[in-house]
């Protein structure tokens, strides 16, 4: 799962706040531009860690839906939670996301990504885009479930071989949810200091 993450990087740091018609086609065809964008900001070996790194940061703060997959992911803790907690859980939750990706991204070997189709699901309300993504001859066909928001686009979900990277994220979560029985602000402790640790290693 680690190796097909990696393989995503480039493009989940792509989607920006521009106003675009909501259409596949639209979604598709921008899309495309904004990944060639990222990866020339990857293949410039002069252009400093924390640059990259806060670009991550500004685009996950910006075109995920962070605060919904914040709260799916810590599942029924969230309600039994004050707001204090839940707020700086999506901060932390946030930062975490950005850190995992800068890490991730330091493994970027020049991989080709390709938009292959585009489609609206009318009775979800989402937009899926299909990207291939060839490495060493593999290919890997990623769907992009993205929703449209005040003429803004969220990532809410990634399918790569019919799993889902926020579901993956929920089984994680959970796990570090009962090391600290299932205390929200316990797991803030937790993530802050893991977060702490992973920008200082990229830094470094």
């Amino acid at each position: 799962m680690k190796k097909i993450i990696l393989l995503l990087i480039p493009l989940i740091i792509t989607l920006n706040s521009q106003n675009i018609k909501a259409n596949p086609n639209n979604v598709q065809n921008w899309l495309n531009v904004e990944i060639n964008k990222i990866i020339d900001l990857y293949r410039d070996e002069n252009i400093d860690t924390i640059v990259r790194l806060n670009a991550i940061e500004d685009a996950i703060n910006k075109n995920f839906a962070g605060t919904g997959i914040a709260r799916f992911v810590v599942g029924s803790v969230w309600k039994e939670s004050n707001e204090l907690d839940q707020k700086e859980f999506i901060k932390q939750f946030k930062k975490h996301l950005y850190l995992t990706i800068g890490s991730l991204m330091q493994g970027y070997s020049n991989q080709t990504f390709t938009v292959i189709n585009s489609k609206e699901d009318k009775n979800q309300g989402v937009y899926l885009i299909d990207i291939e993504i060839e490495q060493n001859e593999q290919k890997t066909i990623v769907t992009w479930r993205v929703k449209e928001s005040k003429n803004k686009f969220y990532v809410i979900d990634l399918i790569v071989a019919d799993v889902s990277l926020v579901v993956t994220k929920r089984a994680e979560f959970s796990s570090m949810l009962k090391k600290v029985d299932n205390n929200l602000g316990e797991l803030n402790n937790l993530l802050k200091d893991q977060n702490l640790q992973s920008y200082n290693k990229l830094i470094n």
